[in-house]
């Protein structure tokens, strides 16, 4: 007979919320398909009981608001087994903190895709790239991108912030790829419009322009928001990972002053990191 959580990826196998590893404030019903985040903003990270095959759907419904918080849903893949981590170490936040840990790549979804009701799916195609799909965003849209496909990814989950009951539907439950109702005008804005490859935009919040030039290393990989706390909190450059002295705020497209154009005059130092180069994904602070 077999264990409740599973490391087989086959996506005959039921899926569901792994039933021991999550966050301390994780509360699972019966069935391990129903998560909520009992108090707090935070602790929430949840975990698939199995790993998740390239383009196989995880789709959740969000079941209850908390509006007393900022922020919302973080979802994304790690390629640590759930069923060998100890519950007890998870930290608070997906983003930066598992992710920071290496191993899972975790995006931030835009507060306006998570009202209560609303149906979201997220997968990783064959190629390492991450996208979502929301009733209120009928395109896919680009999340991540790099990830090692060959390894096995569970998918990861943090209830986070406003985001309070989750729940685990069937791959096809929402019929988002079939929907033969109108395409809706997009409301993630920050997300639509973005290319495949991300250029230029912040590799910790995915979601604003990267306007943040780190001193000493001159590396423009942050937008200023994400840069701020990165800096207040004493954290590394994520990409070289130089102390940070000081930060200064420029006009994406045009170099800072005193800044030396790269070779190639490419005026912009950095631009969009692939997930195997430095694994951060993590929100803008006002969006918190």
């Amino acid at each position: 007979m077999g264990s409740m959580e599973s490391s087989d990826g086959d996506a005959s196998q039921p899926l569901f919320f792994h039933p021991f590893t999550h966050g301390s404030q994780v509360l699972l019903d019966e069935f391990h398909h129903v998560a909520e985040r009992a108090s707090s903003f935070h602790d929430g990270i949840i975990f698939t009981n199995r790993p998740i095959q390239h383009h196989e759907r995880v789709t959740l419904k969000i079941l209850k608001k908390e509006a007393s918080w900022h922020g919302g849903l973080r979802v994304g893949f790690t390629s640590m087994d759930p069923s060998k981590m100890d519950p007890g170490h998870l930290p608070p936040f997906a983003c930066p903190d598992l992710v920071m840990q290496g191993k899972t790549w975790a995006a931030v979804l835009p507060d306006q895709c998570i009202e209560e009701g609303t149906i979201l799916t997220f997968w990783v195609d064959h190629r390492g790239r991450v996208f979502f799909r929301s009733q209120q965003e009928a395109r896919k849209v680009p999340l991540l991108k790099g990830l090692p496909v060959r390894h096995c990814l569970w998918a990861v989950i943090d209830v986070y912030g406003q985001t309070k009951v989750v729940q685990l539907l069937g791959e096809h439950a929402n019929d988002l790829d079939r929907s033969s109702s109108p395409v809706p005008s997009p409301v993630c804005r920050d997300y639509s419009s973005l290319p495949g490859g991300c250029a230029e935009e912040c590799v910790i919040c995915c979601s604003h322009e990267a306007n943040a030039l780190l001193r000493p290393c001159s590396h423009g990989t942050l937008c200023h928001c994400c840069a701020q706390e990165v800096f207040h909190n004493n954290r590394p450059c994520p990409f070289c990972r130089e102390q940070i002295q000081d930060i200064v705020q420029v006009t994406p497209g045009a170099p800072a002053p005193g800044t030396c154009l790269p070779v190639g005059n490419q005026p912009w130092p950095g631009g969009w990191m692939d997930a195997g180069v430095g694994e951060v994904s993590e929100s803008c602070p006002s969006e918190r």
